[in-house]
């Protein structure tokens, strides 16, 4: 049985709690050859077709386009291809592992970390000298060396100025002086973990030079507040006003008194000292689906036809862009199910079925003894309908 102790080789024999304690948004880590058992399933001449869909997410940075870090946005023709110099470019697609099973399951490799984080996998695939320029992310990141060599030149938090250049369209940092402690070439298999705000620049050595970053979701305290805010707010109370009890002092009339702003303080803590409320903004935000206008709910007749084939053994799966988490609260017997943007509330004794759904990418759902939980089809039936597991296709 894996645990936290067990030393895993895409930390390059290095424990997750090792990991976690000494690195994990703290600093860089290099792994050597920490993912050597992965063949790359698609190929440059591959992406380039993936780029030519319009469902699919993707860019090309030029460094010396017809501007300084010239970015066009596809969905690209064979022409645009065509057009490219021969170096310096750099083509990046967006969430990858929704579309490529194979790149799913190099996601579910991290899976010693925050499921519930994980974002998707952007590949990036350059011709020698291709860059997007020195910038920062403000999340945790896994830059994974796939094909090619890629050289990169990392700076700590407080080793640069955060200052971009001017009229360009990426966010690029218009000073960057290399940390000579923080420069490596990356080969095939080798891994580079970046913590949040730790600037990178990345320069393609070869004319195969393919990067999978995988990141993770970090959203900020505005967007914390905002989406608190918006839940309280569903809630309209009319005669929940301002009204601050007197302290029989005698300030001035015009005065905004200390006891004022100190009632408004306490009653806005009391708002959001909910966990219940926290937990499911947490949940339903960090399981929202990262392209809604592809993804739609099963209506209750296809949901109720899918379930009936999943109880008579068809195999399922768990697709790349289903996001499932899960709270469980300490002070009820209930745990909060979240799918896709969406919740269902079930029993806790459901949680080692919920972690099953969780661990694996098939599903047989035949064994299930559905008699003996009420939860159970109402639990199905909501994944089934928000697409968090699938019906696999069959080979007829």
């Amino acid at each position: 049985m894996t645990t936290l102790d067990t030393p895993l080789s895409i930390l390059g024999g290095m424990s997750a709690n090792t990991f976690l304690r000494d690195y994990w948004q703290k600093k860089p880590l290099l792994i050597r050859a920490g993912l050597t058992d992965f063949e790359a399933p698609l190929d440059a001449d591959e992406l380039a077709g993936m780029a030519m869909e319009s469902e699919v997410e993707s860019r090309i940075v030029i460094e010396q386009g017809d501007t300084p870090w010239q970015t066009i946005k596809g969905p690209f023709s064979e022409e645009t291809f065509a057009q490219l110099p021969e170096q310096e470019w750099t083509l990046l697609i967006q969430a990858v592992d929704h579309w490529v099973p194979e790149v799913q399951e190099l996601k579910e490799r991290f899976r010693f970390l925050p499921s519930w984080r994980l974002d998707d996998v952007m590949v990036s695939y350059a011709t020698k000298g291709g860059s997007v320029g020195p910038h920062y992310d403000q999340y945790d990141v896994f830059l994974v060396q796939v094909s090619g060599k890629r050289r990169w030149q990392v700076l700590s938090p407080d080793a640069y100025q955060d200052t971009s250049i001017k009229e360009i369209e990426l966010n690029i940092l218009s000073e960057f002086n290399p940390d000579p402690e923080q420069d490596w070439e990356l080969e095939a298999g080798d891994i580079l973990y970046l913590p949040p705000n730790f600037a990178h620049n990345g320069r393609a050595l070869d004319d195969d030079c393919m990067t999978y970053s995988i990141g993770f979701r970090a959203p900020s305290m505005q967007d914390v507040l905002t989406g608190i805010r918006d839940q309280i707010c569903e809630v309209e109370n009319e005669k929940y006003r301002f009204s601050s009890p007197s302290d029989h002092e005698e300030p001035h009339h015009a005065e905004i008194h200390h006891s004022d702003i100190s009632y408004l303080q306490q009653e806005l803590k009391a708002m959001i000292d909910k966990p219940a409320l926290l937990a499911d903004w947490l949940g339903t935000y960090m399981s929202e689906v990262k392209y809604p206008e592809y993804h739609g709910d099963l209506n209750q007749q296809d949901t109720n036809d899918t379930l009936q084939e999943a109880l008579k053994g068809v195999a399922f799966f768990r697709p790349g862009d289903a996001r499932i988490c899960y709270h469980a609260d300490p002070e009820s017997e209930l745990i909060q199910l979240y799918c896709n943007g969406s919740r269902i509330e079930v029993d806790n004794t459901l949680e080692p079925l919920i972690h099953a759904i969780c661990d694996q990418v098939e599903f047989d759902f035949s064994t299930l003894e559905t008699d003996n939980h009420k939860d159970i089809i109402p639990m199905l039936s909501f994944l089934i309908s928000k697409q968090g597991i699938v019906n696999l296709p069959s080979e007829d």
